[in-house]
């Protein structure tokens, strides 16, 4: 497996189709080292639910006067390149992912890994396979959960983990 990729995560406005991604974070990897980071909030354009608060901590004022994700996720897609994209539950970023995609006319085309799918196979007897589950019994440290970068920056950590690195 590839030691050079970008490992990224989204918070949403929540969980369905009709809802938007609020923050992207990511890191580019290379040659199994972090060598750059992505963060940006986005304004949704609607506001964010009190639950979604909660969980993320973002609130309405921190994504006002932000860039909405017509202008945010061109300079993500420019930034993860052709990389293998990473990220703890593909099924759910990635959905976001092609469908913010095709609101500019832009195919995302890069190979996916989803850590969440492997840690069942890697660590069978997790019990649960939530990021903070995984990073508390592997020892990778995850400061700010919920928040994009942090979660990417976990995500990257479990991945190198999951090829011996």
């Amino acid at each position: 497996m590839s030691k050079s990729f970008v490992a990224f995560d989204f918070e949403t406005t929540g969980f369905s189709q009709n809802d938007t991604i609020i923050e992207i974070g990511a890191v580019k990897v290379v040659d199994g080292k972090i060598i750059a980071e992505f963060s940006e909030l986005v304004n949704p354009g609607v506001e964010i639910p009190w639950r979604i608060t909660n969980i993320t901590g973002i609130t309405n004022s921190m994504v006002k006067g932000k860039d909405d994700l017509r202008l945010v996720l061109p300079r993500f897609l420019e930034f993860a390149g052709d990389f293998l994209l990473v990220a703890h539950n593909t099924d759910f970023d990635c959905r976001f992912l092609h469908a913010g995609a095709m609101q500019i006319d832009h195919k995302v085309e890069n190979p996916t890994f989803c850590t969440l799918k492997h840690a069942r196979r890697f660590y069978p007897r997790a019990g649960s396979y939530s990021l903070g589950n995984l990073t508390t019994l592997l020892g990778i440290p995850l400061n700010n959960a919920h928040r994009a970068l942090a979660d990417a920056e976990a995500a990257a950590k479990l991945y190198l983990l999951m090829h011996g690195g």
